[in-house]
């Protein structure tokens, strides 16, 4: 089974340019990307901060998106997402009984479990898994039985060493840690919130997070004097089987700089073109992009 991840979108209005960079730009870039080379995805996960603001103008911009994508998109909230603005543009989406966005899928390679760690109130940056949360996990992960269990999360319940993002990490830790223990079978936690590539075991679980698809957090930020860095976006190829599970980190553009005009260019290196399919159905969903080199 092969899926995606992609986190931490960080869309403003179309057109908006957010800490330097232009976020629609990026999901666009990362979109084909995905079409070009792993269409044949099961699914594809957008783990938290779908938008920069909660404007509605950027929940649109992104369900106009995704209905031209071609793979299933599973939406989860961030921190810089309101439950609120998002539920009133996708007023059909998932959701338990108590109106958070949390659901579950199951397959055949087992279940996925999507939580929400939103906090509610303005600047709350921090991750809550308050106690009817935390129910529903419960009772999901005793329903799963002994199934193969993936959960997808915005915020972790550890610290990563960057002091900005340990602060405000989950903060129900140890009742989280309790409630992992009713799942028999919890083989990997997917994450967001850190806009790091990371790899982490936490009392036995292994973690993954991947960068932003807009702006990253510098491993040591008064190492470029800010606490944002251009380190280059990516996105998540995850093959399972019953043997392993393998997650790739897939960079899909460059960043290249002049610095005698002081400006900064990203290059998407796009698919040959050819007439061959290398789908095993005999179908090509990729399209003719030509390279693109675009000035942010």
């Amino acid at each position: 089974m092969k899926f995606l991840q992609i986190s931490d979108i960080h869309l403003g209005a179309p057109g908006k340019k957010i800490n330097g960079c232009y976020p629609s730009e990026r999901l666009r870039l990362c979109f084909e990307d995905i079409v070009s080379w792993h269409s044949d995805a099961e699914f594809c996960v957008i783990t938290g901060d779908l938008t920069e603001f909660a404007e509605p103008a950027a929940y649109e911009f992104l369900k106009s998106n995704i209905k031209g994508f071609p793979i299933p998109c599973y939406l989860m909230l961030g921190n810089h997402d309101d439950r609120k603005v998002f539920q009133n543009i996708f007023d059909e989406y998932f959701q338990d009984e108590n109106g958070y966005v949390q659901y579950s899928l199951k397959t055949e390679n087992g279940v996925f479990l999507f939580l929400d760690t939103t906090k509610e109130g303005t600047d709350a940056h921090e991750g809550q898994l308050c106690s009817q949360r935390l129910k529903w996990l419960k009772d999901a992960l005793i329903n799963a039985g002994d199934e193969p269990i993936y959960i997808f999360m915005h915020h972790p319940p550890f610290n990563i060493g960057v002091h900005y993002v340990d602060k405000i990490k989950l903060v129900e830790v140890e009742d989280f840690a309790e409630t992992l223990k009713h799942g028999q079978n919890i083989k990997h936690i997917f994450f967001g919130h850190v806009h790091r590539m990371t790899s982490v075991s936490w009392r036995g679980i292994q973690f993954t997070s991947l960068p932003s698809l807009n702006h990253q957090i510098p491993l040591v930020p008064n190492s470029v004097g800010n606490e944002f860095c251009d380190e280059p976006p990516a996105y998540g190829v995850v093959n399972i089987d019953d043997e392993q599970l393998t997650f790739h980190f897939n960079t899909f553009v460059y960043l290249l700089y002049d610095i005698y005009a002081m400006q900064r260019w990203i290059v998407h290196l796009p698919p040959p073109r050819s007439d061959r399919s290398d789908r095993s159905d005999g179908s090509d969903r990729r399209s003719d992009w030509q390279l693109s080199l675009i000035h942010i």
